[in-house]
């Protein structure tokens, strides 16, 4: 039995599927409307009513315990309350690895999604070596199902490899993170050319943010080790994507192509040329309104 079964509190004698069902919901609403303490209460009497019901019949609540656990864990997360959340993302990887297996693809991911969650509760405590472990987790699954779904998770290794990336930079070890960051990069950079031509939808226009999320990221640790040549390459590359993206959506993208100028301006300090870090500092300006 689960070790969480000891811990039971605040449990009401007949617990109730749809009021718990009810209760999840309304935490997972006033999460989206970013008030995670008002969604701990809603979210924590919801757990009570699940360890109950899980405990009367594993089969039928596992994973729906599982997501509770999940959200409650991410309200933790929200509040950085980073110990908390880590027991409610651990919580939500036990009751689903027993699942967990190539016949149930949904639950499999869902594993993987807890193991990065696991993996960011230790990266935003700077416990890198521990967060990677994690995250390797997550990579060895979201692989196995890529290699029966084609690329619908393809999304979710480049996630993975971002995340490897930022522990790496955490460590100050730039080499294996610009390895990391190259792969998100070859990823995305597949992803879009496999939608170009096509209308400048949502899903297009999410691609081409986080490849240029990639370019930005892999050229500032570049910038980090004196690599300033590769990193105005990469800098170069994803401004012009937000120069696309700003000119479709100001409202979104002039503030993310207003930091990237700013990323400029100050590589070229460091690569003294002035005239270059007056025209960037112009240009970010000018869109900083």
């Amino acid at each position: 039995m689960f070790d969480f079964l000891k811990n039971k509190k605040n449990i009401p004698e007949e617990p109730d599927p749809a009021i718990a069902a009810e209760l999840m919901a309304k935490g997972e609403s006033l999460m989206e409307k970013n008030e995670p303490k008002k969604a701990e209460k809603y979210y924590s009497k919801a757990m009570d009513m699940y360890i109950s019901l899980f405990e009367e019949d594993e089969e039928t609540y596992r994973e729906k315990a599982a997501v509770c656990a999940d959200g409650l864990g991410a309200v933790y997360e929200s509040l950085e309350k980073y110990t908390d959340a880590f027991e409610q993302y651990t919580l939500a990887s036990q009751l689903l690895e027993e699942a967990a297996d190539a016949e149930h693809p949904e639950i499999l991911e869902q594993l993987a999604d807890a193991n990065c969650n696991i993996g960011d509760t230790y990266f935003f405590r700077e416990m890198y070596d521990d967060a990677e472990k994690q995250y390797n987790k997550a990579m060895d699954m979201y692989l196995k199902l890529l290699s029966s779904n084609n690329e619908e998770y393809l999304e979710d290794v480049a996630y993975c490899y971002d995340c490897l990336a930022k522990s790496s930079s955490g460590k100050e070890d730039y080499h294996i993170s610009i390895e990391h960051y190259e792969k998100v990069i070859e990823i995305y950079e597949k992803l879009v050319a496999d939608y170009k031509g096509s209308p400048l939808d949502g899903k297009s226009i999410s691609l081409r943010d986080e490849l240029a999320g990639g370019y930005g990221d892999i050229g500032y640790i570049h910038s980090c080790i004196g690599g300033y040549e590769e990193a105005e390459n990469f800098y170069l590359k994803a401004a012009e994507i937000y120069r696309e993206l700003a000119v479709n959506d100001p409202d979104s993208y002039s503030d993310n192509l207003s930091a990237q100028y700013a990323d400029l301006a100050a590589l070229y300090e460091d690569m003294d040329k002035p005239e270059l870090v007056r025209e960037y500092k112009k240009l970010s300006q000018d869109l900083d309104i």
